[in-house]
């Protein structure tokens, strides 16, 4: 088996202002809490040395301090600013937020999100330049299992994940990949691969960063901005042998691929089955609805439009 180095890291954008879709930092802890009792060797990436304590306080409890590394980067924004402008200017273009069909949902109003979803790549990078990353090494988000969908809270995550991942960049796949234009899955919202895990060796990691930076300033320059999702699917279209795609489920790579024997999957109670099954109807109307409000909405825009 591999070993596996895991890069990850904590910005606080102020989601627990983002109403619907807010966490606080003190929630992004403790999902942390729950995955980072793996023994393998984590490097986290923070902005200040508050946030740097309070991680290697808690490995340290673990007994895990020699395989923790935290780097401080004081301000994110300053790492590249073309990209940041980049995203920032189009994710405040009024047309680019009429076109989506969800334009409350952070990825397409808030650009420091989008933005800090590009930096899961050049952390894993920095890292490996740094020398403090090698073989292979998997991005794991902060708040991973944030969900809460598929891996019960009273899994054992006190073990050392391990896995012969084959030598390409990894990817987990929600559903089926098929070959929908990007700028209708952007349109429509879809997401076909997760960006919360991302397995790969060394030698690709900076090639898929630059990737990841070269097309999200190719849908810049489209008027579109999007999470990290979406660049990583343009990504894999851009060089598909470069890329093995795992087919998954929120939460589940690292039961899947390795950690079977310790990891527990989360049971439905029959009240909570009858809950879901319920809310089914009313998710079926709801989308109904909001295609119908989003084909009004651009109905209305067309007719601005002299078409000859």
């Amino acid at each position: 088996m591999s070993k596996i180095t895991i890069v990850t890291a904590f910005i606080n954008i102020n989601r627990d202002n983002w109403k619907e879709f807010g966490r606080t930092e003190e929630q992004y802890f403790n999902y942390f809490k729950l995955w980072a009792k793996l023994k393998n060797d984590i490097i986290v990436y923070v902005e200040n040395s508050d946030l740097a304590e309070r991680v290697l306080e808690y490995r340290s409890s673990l007994g895990l301090k020699d395989k923790t590394k935290v780097v401080i980067v004081n301000d994110f924004t300053n790492i590249d600013q073309q990209l940041y402008n980049s995203i920032k200017n189009t994710a405040q273009n009024k047309y680019h937020k009429i076109f989506r069909t969800k334009p409350n949902n952070p990825e397409v109003w808030n650009y420091d999100y989008d933005y800090i979803m590009m930096m899961k790549m050049w952390c894993v990078s920095n890292a490996i330049e740094r020398g403090i990353a090698e073989g292979m090494i998997a991005w794991v988000d902060f708040g991973y299992l944030h969900g809460g969908d598929d891996i019960s809270s009273k899994s054992n995550f006190n073990f050392e994940w391990e896995y012969e991942f084959n030598q390409k960049m990894n990817l987990f796949s929600i559903q089926k990949l098929d070959e929908r234009p990007i700028f209708e899955i952007v349109q429509s919202m879809n997401t076909y691969i997760m960006g919360t895990i991302i397995v790969g060796p060394e030698m690709l990691w900076p090639t898929f960063w630059k990737m990841m930076r070269n097309n999200m300033l190719s849908l810049n320059k489209c008027g579109l901005v999007d999470d990290d999702q979406s660049i990583i699917l343009m990504c894999y279209r851009e060089n598909r042998d470069m890329f093995c795609i795992n087919e998954s489920s929120w939460g589940l790579p690292i039961k899947q691929f390795g950690g079977n024997d310790y990891l527990i999957l989360k049971k439905i109670s029959m009240k909570e089955k009858l809950k879901m099954n319920l809310k089914k109807p009313f998710k079926k109307v709801k989308k109904i609805y909001n295609n119908y409000k989003y084909s009004i909405r651009i109905f209305k825009e067309l007719q601005k439009i002299n078409i000859n």
